[in-house]
């Protein structure tokens, strides 16, 4: 038996009851109606429970799938790190500190280190490359940005990339 069909007897049960005293018949009506108002109340929230739980279930399928991209993107750049032959070591600084936190050219205060850089690249040399962080780029998008000035706050780089002799897509060559 649901919850209704227990109010629905209970109300019939008052009704069938003859007091000789109609003020408990009005008490027991009234603790009646404050127990169907919490009948109501409750339904109500079991509902928004529900549908909290369809939004959370959603956004973790969601949460599912950026990881699954965000997995192929690293896949997929290892792999063109690969192809080209790129190594940590190939980017020119020759100081011996972790460079990569930072777009340092010459004197750097933010890695604080003197990198010095070869300058002799031959032309069709890897000195750099571009990314993009779509993590970042999706956190910057959620705060309210819209997705040109996400992926430009998103963008990143190793190495020089400024004054490469050529830049290429190696999606396309």
């Amino acid at each position: 038996m649901d919850i209704y069909t227990k109010m629905a007897y209970l109300r019939g049960m008052l009704d069938g009851m003859d007091f000789e005293d109609k003020k408990e018949k009005k008490l027991f009506a009234a603790m009646l109606d404050i127990l169907d108002e919490l009948v109501e109340a409750v339904d109500d929230l079991d509902e928004e429970l529900e549908e909290m739980q369809e939004y959370v279930e959603s956004i973790d399928e969601d949460l599912e799938d950026a990881e699954e991209l965000l997995d192929i993107i690293d896949e997929d750049l290892d792999l063109v790190e690969e192809m080209l032959g790129i190594e940590d070591e190939d980017f020119g600084c020759t100081c011996g500190s972790d460079c990569d936190d930072c777009d340092c050219e010459d004197d750097c205060d933010e890695c604080e280190c003197d990198c010095e850089f070869e300058d002799d690249y031959e032309d069709d040399e890897i000195i750099g490359y571009q990314f993009v962080n779509f993590g970042k780029m999706m956190d910057f998008i959620k705060a309210g940005d819209d997705a040109n000035t996400a992926f430009e706050k998103a963008k990143g780089q190793y190495g020089r990339v400024a004054d490469a002799v050529k830049i290429i897509d190696p999606r396309n060559e």
